[in-house]
């Protein structure tokens, strides 16, 4: 792709999903996509072959999009994880920032592009082409639990230490994918972190943290099982690893200290009580959701 000029004023966002049997929540996210205000989007769904109705709602999206004059892009065969799909889905891309979105989440009002642009704007003329926002996170009834995001200020520190930041609903600039490449697909959990350390490791760079919602984000995704909290340690210590950082992380330590306890109470007496143990860790610390035990 050929560079264009950071600065616009008018920036075409594109919108990535990937989905695999979400046919229970797809269409909030698509809803949610659809409704925009601000017109100048493409949406991107990359399915991975699903076998409940995910393909049908797909489907049925397609006049909704074409009559709202917004382009609107589909794929479904198999993929090896979300980053393999995202990969796919960079293929298609001719906007000027990207985002991604979970087929789980959905961003929290029809006025989330209109009102984030002008601090796209604000972020380039910083050289800063990674932009983030807060998170509501909300049960699978849509209670809402609580949100997160904090300035960069508070969290650049740590942020080579692990990830402390939220990713769905964020702008990526496409000039991060043409300078970086794309996701490291050996990943399952935390190739957006591996990602974002490529640029964000540099001192020198800042993310741009836009300080409103941007998201609902629904709990009981990957990253929240109990299975995969090991997973979420080791590969937030490979990813710091590729991007040779070798500093001691006194978080990823005592958080996996922390996940092996749980594990192991997980096995006396079952993951019910080692879910609400996790869940007062999580109150206990206060820490942001992707590293918390």
């Amino acid at each position: 792709m050929k560079k264009k000029p950071l600065h616009m004023d008018n920036p075409k966002i594109s919108i990535i999903t990937s989905t695999y049997n979400s046919g229970k929540t797809l269409k909030d996210t698509i809803e949610s996509v659809l409704h925009q205000s601000y017109t100048n989007i493409e949406y991107i769904i990359v399915d991975g072959n699903s076998s409940d109705n995910t393909v049908e709602i797909i489907k049925s999206s397609v006049v909704k999009f074409t009559e709202k004059n917004i382009s609107f892009k589909w794929i479904s065969e198999p993929d090896s994880g979300i980053y393999n799909a995202w990969n796919k889905g960079l293929k298609f891309v001719t906007g000027d920032w990207i985002v991604f979105i979970g087929s789980d989440d959905y961003f929290i009002n029809n006025k989330v592009f209109e009102e984030s642009v002008p601090f796209l704007s604000n972020a380039l003329n910083n050289n800063n082409r990674f932009v983030y926002g807060k998170i509501e996170h909300v049960n699978q009834q849509k209670q809402k639990i609580e949100e997160s995001g904090k300035s960069w200020k508070e969290q650049k520190k740590r942020f080579t230490y692990t990830m402390n930041i939220g990713h769905t609903g964020s702008f990526h600039h496409k000039a991060l994918f043409e300078d970086h490449g794309n996701f490291n697909e050996t990943f399952k959990i935390v190739g957006d972190y591996e990602f974002l350390l490529r640029e964000l490791k540099n001192p020198k760079k800042d993310a741009f943290f836009l300080d409103k919602l941007l998201v609902v984000m629904r709990e009981g995704g990957v990253s929240a099982s109990l299975k995969n909290r090991l997973t979420l340690v080791k590969e937030n210590k490979k990813a710091r690893k590729l991007n040779g950082i070798t500093s001691f992380s006194k978080e990823l330590f005592f958080w996996e200290i922390r996940v092996r306890v749980i594990l192991f109470f997980s096995k006396l007496f079952g993951e019910n009580f080692a879910a609400k143990l996790a869940d007062f860790y999580r109150k206990l610390l206060g820490k942001e959701k992707r590293w918390t035990a």
